[in-house]
């Protein structure tokens, strides 16, 4: 319902001629039928006279020279404030009272619902007054309701609760997030107030950082750790073998900045977040992956273009490709000293090649073949020369 304020008129509180029962609002379905009587604890004067005002929803003025307010089938536009007055044959005002209108749903939970608490983890909540319930200011008839419950928010998740009310015995992290209170009609409309719990205390992890990070060569990243916490706290990066160049030395702080990333930045950087609280240390670690994509690139043993290896001619011998890639590039061998690809025969399609014992001495006593592996981010090559010894 949308709230409009109104300067109402100045009464004499000395005269109180009105008798009113009425609660300071009114819930009404569209459709229903509505009347009232303007009582007054003694008869009116010749003088005096009484009348209702009707501001509705468009904010427009309709005045009722009656003691009885009549509303036949109740729509929005009817939505406002009806005012009961008492005047004088000089227009003066003798006494006046007020009540809302509304169709809302909303207006039927207690207000009180609403709202925010922060508290520290494994305390109490016992709020008697955030009770998801009716409004004590609101008439309405209680067959247009169905139920009030309370829905528990998070991760878009809905969980409804045992209780209308918001207790909770030695709080958790996981307690954190909203709380809906729900009035449910039986025509299948619903209101809904809500109120949010934040419990602060020692560290947690955040479920919408992301722990799987792609990157590719040459870019600069900022690793942001999975973990917050509400206390002080001092955080620390742990960072795989090998991969502290370019990695800022930012001690302390809840993320890591790498600049001109290589493929020997991927792997597990570990999060450890460490609090001091009333002499008691507490620490939480989480790690991120970081997936580095690229070319291919040599590793070890043979990480060069070119390698020499002896080996024994009549036993069988297996060739390993020493080139690696993200993503994984596929290898192809080739006979000879190979740098362009000219419909030469591929002699083997897995990344190792089968080198068969030579029976004859007099074959030759050097071959060379060569190693191409490819993704979608480049090829690189690897040529080995063979020198067959007895």
């Amino acid at each position: 319902m949308e709230v409009v304020f109104f300067a109402l008129f100045d009464v004499d509180e000395t005269v109180q001629l009105i008798t009113w029962k009425f609660k300071p609002k009114q819930f009404l379905q569209i459709g229903t039928d509505f009347e009232r009587t303007c009582e007054t604890n003694r008869p009116l004067t010749k003088d005096e006279y009484i009348s209702w005002i009707l501001y509705d929803h468009d904010g427009r003025i309709n005045i009722i020279n009656k003691s009885d307010l009549v509303i036949n089938s109740f729509a929005v536009i009817n939505e406002g404030i009806a005012i009961c007055q008492i005047k004088d044959s000089n227009g003066k005002l003798i006494d006046e009272k007020h009540f809302f209108l509304t169709n809302d749903p909303t207006e039927l939970i207690d207000y009180r619902f609403e709202g925010y608490d922060q508290v520290f983890i494994d305390t109490h909540i016992n709020n008697t007054e955030r009770y998801c319930g009716p409004d004590e200011n609101i008439a309405y008839t209680k067959d247009d309701i169905a139920d009030f419950h309370i829905d528990f928010v998070q991760h878009f998740e809905h969980i409804r609760q045992h209780s209308n009310y918001i207790q909770f015995q030695n709080i958790k992290h996981e307690n954190e997030g909203y709380y809906e209170c729900i009035v449910r009609l039986n025509n299948g409309l619903v209101g809904v107030r809500v109120y949010f719990l934040s419990v602060g205390g020692n560290p947690r992890e955040i479920s919408n950082r992301e722990l799987h990070i792609y990157s590719e060569i040459i870019d600069t990243i900022t690793l942001l750790c999975p973990i917050f916490s509400a206390l002080p706290a001092w955080f620390t990066f742990i960072i795989p073998k090998d991969s502290s160049q370019g990695v800022s030395s930012l001690t302390g702080y809840d993320y890591l900045r790498i600049k001109n990333i290589s493929n020997i930045h991927s792997g597990i950087y570990t999060c450890r977040v460490t609090t001091n609280d009333d002499n008691q240390g507490y620490s939480l670690t989480s790690n991120i992956y970081l997936d580095v994509y690229g070319p291919p690139y040599y590793i070890e043993p043979k990480n060069s273009e070119y390698v020499l290896i002896k080996i024994k001619r009549n036993i069988e011998n297996i060739l390993h490709c020493s080139i690696n890639g993200n993503p994984i590039p596929s290898h192809q061998w080739f006979l000879g000293d190979i740098k362009i690809l000219n419909k030469e025969k591929i002699i083997s399609n897995t990344i190792d090649y089968k080198i068969i014992p030579m029976i004859n001495d007099e074959s030759e006593l050097n071959q060379t073949v060569t190693c191409i592996a490819k993704n979608n981010r480049g090829t690189l090559r690897q040529v080995f020369t063979l020198e067959f010894i007895n």
